[in-house]
């Protein structure tokens, strides 16, 4: 009887655990898409009215509308597939994959990005060509490279340097994308990737996208790892296999 009353009031705990976070998730959006409505409105407000005459002020003003836009945008994105995730509509267009191109595609875009913030992002192949294809879905795994990227810079930009590393490792491909930031506290660790799960962070965030690259990354029969790397910061490791009929060219 004592065994039953325990499950049942963790049971308990655990709904209201749930239900708190969804409520925090709810806020926590909420508050996300009004940043950036507010700079696109006040901007494209300010700019209409005459106010902002001087060209360098309607090319700054311009270049945060369309900035907040983008965001605003992968925003929704996120929470349509987290949307889909739940509802059974999340779906893989599988083909044959050139990883080290989609990786190298997506750390490219990103390195003029982070050099603006003074963020050098680093790309290590260890001068090896990766040639196997593995099968999969090249939007949704170039989400996940991008997402990964885009957290590394979010919550370890402060270090100023972020490795992304590809290898080949007995029957898998290994990227790794590494930050020199703060690192996640060890208590987080745990829940990192539980959805609506925001932590400590104040970083901006709806708290679904690692629940989503967890789900993609699965689905291709992968690992999607968050851990702390020896010396500091954040370590993301992505697993994918490769077909066994490959061989290794």
């Amino acid at each position: 009887m004592g065994d039953l009353t325990d499950a049942i009031n963790d049971m308990s705990l655990r709904i209201k655990q749930a239900e708190s976070m969804k409520s925090e998730f709810i806020s926590s959006v909420s508050h996300e898409l009004r940043t950036p409505l507010t700079a696109i409105t006040g901007w494209a407000e300010t700019i209409m009215s005459g106010e902002a005459r001087d060209e360098g002020d309607v090319r700054k003003g311009m270049g945060i509308i369309a900035s907040e836009a983008r965001r605003l945008s992968g925003m929704v994105e996120e929470l349509l597939e987290f949307s889909k995730m739940q509802d059974g509509r999340f779906t893989l267009r599988i083909e044959d994959v050139d990883l080290q191109t989609e990786f190298e595609d997506a750390v490219y875009t990103y390195q003029e990005l982070f050099r603006q913030d003074g963020i050098r992002l680093e790309y290590d192949d260890d001068g090896e060509l990766y040639t196997d294809p593995i099968p999969g879905d090249p939007e949704r795994l170039k989400q996940v490279l991008c997402n990964v990227l885009d957290n590394a810079a979010k919550h370890g930009g402060s270090g100023k340097r972020i490795i992304a590393s590809l290898r080949r490792e007995a029957d898998n491909y290994v990227i790794r994308i590494r930050d020199f930031g703060p690192g996640i506290p060890p208590a987080e660790l745990p829940y990192v990737k539980q959805k609506f799960y925001k932590g400590s962070s104040k970083a901006r965030g709806s708290g679904i996208g690692l629940a989503v690259c967890d789900e993609i990354i699965t689905r291709h029969g992968g690992t999607f790892e968050i851990g702390n790397a020896d010396g500091g910061g954040a370590l993301v490791t992505i697993t994918l296999p490769i077909p066994p009929h490959t061989e290794h060219r």
